[in-house]
């Protein structure tokens, strides 16, 4: 989820070199566009090398700013790997 001004902008820079997210932020309620946003910020933001060291309290604080929700994010997380 992207939000605030600066970060449409950021990720429409990003990701079409142009403002069109800022011209069409409906763009991102696709899940073409929402997988691309994720996937710019993911990577923008370094949380490869956060989440390859297994640290899931650092990686939600970057994504988050704190830890709300904490507990239920690991249970998906923890799914996703059995599934995976």
């Amino acid at each position: 989820m992207i939000t605030g001004r600066a970060n449409f902008a950021e990720a429409s820079k990003a990701l079409f070199g142009d403002d069109r997210l800022l011209v069409n932020p409906e763009l991102l309620t696709t899940p073409q566009f929402a997988s691309y946003s994720a996937a710019w910020w993911w990577k923008a933001h370094g949380l490869n090398d956060l989440a390859d060291m297994g640290n899931f309290p650092a990686t939600t604080r970057r994504i988050n700013g704190g830890l709300n929700g904490e507990v239920e994010r690991e249970a998906y997380f923890a799914k996703a790997k059995d599934i995976l």
